[in-house]
């Protein structure tokens, strides 16, 4: 048996330890990005999700004051206590604020995800009519509003009238 002495040219060496190593480098700095990326995805789509939460509780507590009764007794021109003027959309005030957990039932406080606060204000017209203008506001029920904790500002207006010619 006899060795034959074999000489490789240029073009058939493999990879050096060197490259292998640098490649792994690249690959595991893609990797991350690509981990970072999945992350900063997740939590954008679970703020979505909560915006719109957020949103559709703050719409329907919207709908319900609009489905009150002007007044509760028409021929003495009562206003009804729920549509009395107050609140405020950027304090929490009694009696203008709800509180609602991650399903967006209403609770006290203490699992309560977010908070939705109204304003019920009397607006001046030449008309026969009376005018409420109602504004909603739905924020994080822990008052957090770092730029991260906050669930979305949604904001709504609407008036309510009643003829009273």
């Amino acid at each position: 048996m006899t060795m034959t002495n074999t000489t490789r040219t240029s073009s058939e060496k493999g990879f050096s330890l060197i490259e292998v190593m640098i490649a792994i480098v690249i690959l595991t700095i893609g990797l991350l990005a690509l981990a970072q990326m999945m992350v900063l995805s997740t939590n954008a789509n679970t703020l979505s999700g909560r915006m719109t939460s957020c949103s559709g509780v703050a719409k329907e507590r919207l709908e319900r004051l609009k489905a009150v009764p002007f007044y509760s007794d028409p021929a003495a021109r009562l206003r009804n206590p729920l549509l009395v003027a107050g609140g405020d959309v950027n304090v929490t005030v009694a009696g203008f604020s709800q509180f609602y957990d991650p399903d967006g039932l209403p609770v006290v406080g203490g699992n309560a995800l977010f908070e939705v606060r109204w304003r019920i204000q009397d607006v001046v017209s030449p008309h026969p009519m009376e005018m409420l203008q109602i504004r909603m506001r739905c924020l994080p029920a822990n008052g957090d509003l770092d730029q991260f904790a906050v669930i979305g500002d949604a904001v709504f207006t609407t008036f309510r009238t009643a003829n009273i010619g």
